[in-house]
């Protein structure tokens, strides 16, 4: 009997099928007025099938039971196939919706690693490196995750994807893989990657194993022969008529030629309700932004003069008025511009302004090719990422706190560790050293808060400043310019009302523009226009003489977008990464 499993199985299903008949199909049928035959026969195909399928599984049980047999290597190398492909039947993994993206990716030569981005709210995020889940975080209400792995990468090559699962089971995984080799032996050289399926690589920043260099990015300076920040153009600035003054207001022409405008707007662009307006005003000047008489939002301009405020606002169809207050210590504002803006119909608009007011902005000059800002930014989207946890009262979970504050903290320390390259400019290295003494302080200050989750919320706030500090603006007025100061704010701050500037109306892009905010990139800016972020050359292209370096944009810049991407876009990014290994 127990030679013959099958059998028995087999004869079971048999009777389960009789009892199904007799209690079950035989009482339906004076409910269903069959004929007798009809639904004897309808029995008997139900009892077939049963039987036949109770055999195929009672079989199949038989061959589990079986020694294995040594297969052929045809069947070797088809078995692990069959074996991945079958889970995918019952609960394939879709990429759709909101994709986790990598925004932090930090490697130590030891493979200690630290992750943060965004993903779906409200989801469980793994890292994941083939079969293995390395980590696990929960998405905040925001969308920002942060997770560190549980041990160091081991040496070699890792290929990491990013894995939420939402409330309803589905599985969404990330486009980007993560590629990560790490060195063999100290010193070796550390690379990672991140890849998309048939598209070349883009690098990341990872940590200078040497300390004498991190990972190239962009500062840029005023120039030397710059007199204040206010007259570091080097173009004219356009003949605006006067207008009549609005309330309280007095209206004049933009300053005369060979000057520009203390402030003005270069471009406003509409997503649905939100409203963005980009611009150029005095570097660090506060700012306040309004449509007709409500409110946009405020913001600070960068040490480069440029802004962009945003709001969600929704506006109508028609004529609108766009102004821009730079607000004083006491909250009042000391200058205002305005512009007339036809706001088209259209979910997706942008109007800018004309060619000669564009073109007036600060001539820029990279530090070392550019190895600043993208370890600036990175503090950035770390604390982003940080403060981001506790937003709207929300409480992370202790590991979350530890992901993104170990992220900062690393980010910051890279910051600290900059070192300039012995040409550097005396300038740049004024604002070298002021950055990198800001991020020591902030580093400081966030190692000392207490570890614990809710009190840590508490500290987070006294850090907030000196972090903001250490990313924001570094553009000071130099000692021989202070003492003028006082006295060029009080000539153009009348003492009744502010003084008014009236700007020639934007105009609609006959192309589609976009106003580059904090956090963008070309690579976003490509996928989210042309589907796939490798073709980014057709904008760097088509603006290149606003881009300095590609992996850097400025927020504030505003960009032409053609319609339709370069047929040889994926090339060139290529041959651009070809270069950059060479």
């Amino acid at each position: 009997m127990l030679k013959n499993p099958a059998g028995l199985l087999a004869l079971g299903v048999l009777a389960i099928a009789t009892i199904v008949m007799v209690f079950f199909v035989m009482p339906r049928i004076s409910a269903d007025k069959q004929p007798l035959g009809a639904a004897i026969n309808e029995a008997g195909k139900q009892v077939e099938q049963a039987v036949a399928e109770g055999g195929k599984a009672a079989q199949e049980l038989v061959d589990q039971t079986k020694p294995q047999e040594q297969p052929a290597p045809a069947q070797t190398a088809q078995a692990p196939a069959a074996a991945s492909t079958a889970p995918a039947a019952t609960a394939a993994p879709t990429v759709a919706g909101n994709v986790p993206t990598f925004d932090v990716l930090r490697v130590e030569p030891d493979g200690s690693t630290v992750i943060a981005g965004r993903a779906e709210p409200g989801t469980t995020l793994e890292v994941a490196d083939k079969n293995s889940v390395l980590a696990k975080a929960d998405v905040a209400s925001g969308g920002e995750f942060a997770a560190i792995l549980d041990k160091p990468l081991p040496p070699g090559d890792h290929e990491l994807v990013l894995k939420v699962t939402g409330k309803d089971g589905k599985t969404v995984v990330s486009e980007e893989v993560a590629t990560i080799s790490v060195p063999a032996v100290k010193g070796g050289e550390l690379l990672a990657m991140v890849t998309k399926p048939g598209e070349a690589s883009r690098l990341i920043a990872t940590p200078a194993t040497g300390g004498d260099k991190a990972a190239k990015t962009e500062r840029v300076v005023l120039p030397v022969e710059t007199k204040t920040p206010e007259t570091t153009s080097k173009s004219a600035a356009p003949e605006v008529a006067t207008a009549t003054p609005n309330a309280g207001g007095t209206a004049t022409k933009a300053d005369g030629a060979g000057q520009k405008p203390d402030i003005q707007v270069t471009a406003v662009e509409i997503e649905g309700d939100r409203l963005f307006v980009a611009g150029i005003a005095k570097p660090q000047a506060k700012l306040r932004g309004y449509a007709d008489d409500a409110v946009i939002g405020n913001a600070q301009a960068a040490a480069n003069g440029h802004f962009v405020i945003e709001g969600k606002l929704p506006l109508s169809v028609g004529d609108h008025r766009i102004a821009v207050d730079q607000i004083g210590p006491d909250g009042k504002a000391l200058l205002r511009v305005a512009v007339p803006f036809n706001r088209p119909a259209g979910d997706q608009v942008a109007a800018v302004a004309s060619p000669a007011i564009s073109s007036a902005t600060t001539t820029l000059t990279p530090i070392d090719g550019g190895a600043f800002d993208r370890l600036r930014n990175q503090v950035a989207r770390a604390h982003e990422i940080l403060t981001g946890l506790y937003a709207n009262g929300a409480t992370p979970t202790a590991e979350q706190l530890a992901a993104a504050r170990s992220a900062t903290s690393i980010a910051l320390k890279s910051l600290t560790e900059y070192r300039l390259p012995a040409d550097a400019s005396a300038e740049a290295r004024r604002i070298a050293e002021m950055t990198m003494a800001q991020a020591t302080a902030a580093l400081k200050a966030l190692e000392a808060l207490p570890r614990d989750v809710a009190d840590f919320g508490k500290g987070l706030g006294e850090i907030h400043m000196i972090i903001a500090s250490a990313i924001g603006p570094v553009v000071d007025t130099p000692p021989s310019q202070q003492a003028t100061a006082p006295a060029e704010v009080a000539a153009s701050t009348p003492s009744s009302e502010a003084r008014t500037i009236e700007q020639a109306p934007l105009t609609k892009s006959d192309n589609a523009s976009v106003i580059i905010r904090r956090g963008d990139t070309l690579w976003q800016i490509s996928r989210r226009v042309y589907g796939q972020g490798v073709r980014y050359t057709t904008i760097y292209l088509a603006n290149e003489d606003q881009i300095t370096n590609p992996d850097l944009i400025q927020p504030g810049q505003v960009f032409g977008v053609p319609d339709k991407a370069r047929p040889d876009a994926e090339e060139l990014h290529r041959k651009r990464l070809q270069q950059e290994k060479s």
